[in-house]
């Protein structure tokens, strides 16, 4: 079974191509929970047991609920122990007792080349028997491949995931330049192909940048400070709400955080557009025809990329799209033992 793993500072997105799961990427110490003899095992209370020890742990949204965590955002998060857990649990969701389990999995570019061997490394030595929903399964990945964060929501934005052959051939057919921007949690990546004479990526005109939804989420406590006096954490899901939707129910009232939210996210969009623009430079900027945005904090971005270029489309299911373009990605290369 090949497996598109996006292990986000966020959010954990998973894939195998018929089911798909996402949870926020929280790790807590688990406790007893009244009432859950009636109410079934929540998702996700988590036993791992590894050659190291054994656990429990909650993960995602219970650990959100249940627990005191947050976020991890560390530039080596992977050498985290909570990294095992968000791994062993999203590989249970998908384990079946003797398929063997082929993971692509993917690394901002800024960290990719320095990390890359490490993070495969530290992924292929994770296994255990996990018990979760109720079931007891064996987890060990049997290959795991790892390719800038990006570039995944690339191949999910132009391949056609039952062909694996492009969406729309007109992207490629009269030159210029492919630009996609993947805005996450802490990192926004951006990857640039060329369409002629063939699509390839071009590595100097792709990166990332230490800008994403994370820092919108500040901008964000601090106006909901001002209207509360309260200040929840950052990981607590009153957050993707005031992204969404610029308002929440707290308090026993709605709290608005505009009109502050949509200058927040047009200066951070811009921020972001600047830092790919400097990057990219006038002459590469001048070829680029089409540009996609991803992620779960594509609508930064999106309107200032509108002002700038003819054409911009948000891929489907954005912010899944770096799991799904790794899992076509392992497709393409099942058998290649590359």
């Amino acid at each position: 079974m090949v497996i598109g793993v996006d292990l986000g500072y966020g959010w954990v997105k998973a894939t195998n191509g018929e089911r798909s799961n996402r949870f926020p990427a929280l790790v807590g110490e688990a406790h007893e929970l009244l009432l859950s003899d009636l109410f079934g095992v929540p998702e996700y209370d988590v036993h791992i047991e590894t050659p190291f020890g054994s656990r429990r742990v909650f993960v995602g949204e219970l650990a959100r609920q249940e627990s005191q965590a947050a976020w991890n955002l560390a530039t080596k998060k992977f050498e985290d122990t909570d990294t095992e857990a968000l791994w062993l649990t999203a590989l249970a969701l998908f384990a079946r007792d003797g398929e063997p389990l082929d993971v692509v999995t993917g690394l901002p570019l800024a960290h990719y080349e320095a990390q890359r061997a490490a993070l495969r490394e530290r992924l292929l030595s994770l296994r255990g028997r996990v018990t979760i929903q109720g079931r007891i399964v064996e987890v060990e990945a049997r290959s795991v491949r790892v390719i800038p964060q990006a570039m995944g929501a690339m191949i999910a934005s132009l391949l056609d995931p039952a062909t694996l052959e492009l969406r729309n051939p007109a992207w490629t057919e009269h030159g210029g330049y492919l630009l996609l921007v993947d805005v996450g949690t802490r990192t926004t990546g951006f990857v640039t192909f060329e369409t002629q004479p063939e699509l390839r990526l071009m590595n100097r005109l792709s990166d990332s940048v230490d800008v994403g939804v994370h820092d919108l989420y500040v901008a964000l406590a601090s106006v909901f400070r001002q209207r509360t006096g309260e200040t929840p954490p950052l990981s607590d899901g009153l957050y993707d709400e005031l992204y969404a939707r610029g308002e929440v129910f707290y308090g026993g009232h709605t709290v608005s955080v505009e009109p502050e939210r949509s200058r927040h996210i047009e200066r951070m969009g811009g921020l972001i557009v600047r830092r790919i623009q400097e990057h990219l430079g006038a002459e590469a900027l001048k070829r680029v025809h089409t540009v996609f945005v991803a992620g779960g904090g594509y609508r930064i971005v999106q309107t200032t990329l509108q002002r700038m270029f003819p054409r911009v489309v948000v891929v489907p299911n954005p912010q899944m799209a770096n799991a799904e373009g790794y899992r076509l990605y392992g497709l393409t290369r099942a058998g290649s033992g590359r």
